[in-house]
């Protein structure tokens, strides 16, 4: 009972407090809404729904860290930026030999686009959360999976990851190259929607535009969390035996649009990648060490039996 109370207390303590910073933040109001919205059903009902409580948990801290990286990038504007080092990477592993010199995949495939990619890629690229959470709320909820407890967290993991290394190695995406050249980096430019701008004037609305002009760091191009998330969810599915189709279909198609966006390189998405494996590797490790006792289910508790007295005190000797 007191492990119990001890979490019940911890945790609506710290929600409220969540929702007390995202009243007083400055983020947009549709994602704090539904922060504060989840955040108001973990400290509601943490008592009773311990396994969902565990479950959002590390998402919204991951949203707060994510948020916080405003804060952060300044502090960290005096490390060098490279602009050009994965995409010399990238043109040396990946070139794509035109007329006009070699180019990367994402300078070409500016070249070439298509109204079915610019919707498909969008489409996935702005669901890359969505569809992760759904698969993993499926595993542990839907399939009942205890051990898939540890997805979310994985997921913090990767993500904590990436953002420490954004901080201290900077890399600048291809859509800055293409603006702004490959000379002396230019700290001060602001987020853009690259490619998605395509997807937006395709269906007339705002989507892209809206979503990464508040974005929390530009120069967090390598490793692509977007690709390394999506991968991942792959990892876990293998694993799983589980809907296996989906997530390769939904990692590749990923995997394509930060390219075809003008997001990312290939060889950022390959960071990724190995990043995603190695929490992957660890997450199963400790999985396996810790038991599934250890991943939020409460044992079941089993009523007396009709007629048994009270169990013996502590010391006592037994009559048999």
């Amino acid at each position: 009972m007191p492990r119990v109370l001890s979490f019940t207390v911890v945790t609506r303590v710290a929600g409220v407090a969540y929702i007390s910073y995202l009243i007083m933040s400055n983020g947009p109001p549709v994602f704090r809404l539904l922060l504060g919205g989840v955040a108001a059903v973990v400290v509601a009902m943490c008592h009773r729904w311990r396994a969902f409580a565990l479950f959002a948990s590390p998402l919204l801290i991951q949203f707060l860290v994510y948020d916080r990286q405003r804060v952060l990038s300044p502090a960290v504007t005096g490390v060098r930026i490279n602009v050009t080092g994965p995409r010399d990477w990238e043109l040396a592993w990946f070139g794509v030999r035109t007329d006009h010199g070699p180019m990367t995949p994402a300078e070409w495939m500016q070249d070439h686009t298509t109204p079915v990619l610019d919707a498909l890629c969008g489409l996935v690229y702005l669901l890359f959360m969505v569809g992760f959470i759904a698969l993993a709320a499926w595993w542990r909820f839907g399939a009942r999976r205890v051990e898939a407890q540890a997805i979310t967290w994985a997921l913090l993991a990767l993500h904590l990851i990436g953002y420490t290394i954004h901080l201290l190695h900077p890399t600048a995406p291809p859509w800055y190259v293409e603006r702004y050249g490959t000379g002396p980096a230019v700290a001060t430019a602001p987020p853009e929607a690259a490619g998605g701008l395509r997807f937006d004037r395709l269906l007339g609305i705002s989507w892209f535009s809206s979503q990464y002009s508040g974005s929390s760091s530009v120069f967090g191009a390598l490793p692509s969390l977007h690709v390394g998330q999506t991968f991942l969810a792959a990892l876990f599915a293998w694993r799983y035996r589980s809907l296996r189709v989906v997530t390769a279909g939904f990692f590749g198609l990923v995997l394509l649009a930060s390219v075809y966006l003008n997001h990312h390189y290939i060889v950022d998405g390959i960071v990724g990648m190995a990043i995603a494996g190695l929490v992957f590797a660890t997450t199963v490790h400790v999985v396996r060490r810790t038991g599934a006792s250890r991943s939020g289910e409460s044992p079941p508790v089993r009523p007396p039996r009709r007629g048994a007295g009270p169990p013996p005190a502590d010391g006592a000797a037994s009559t048999r």
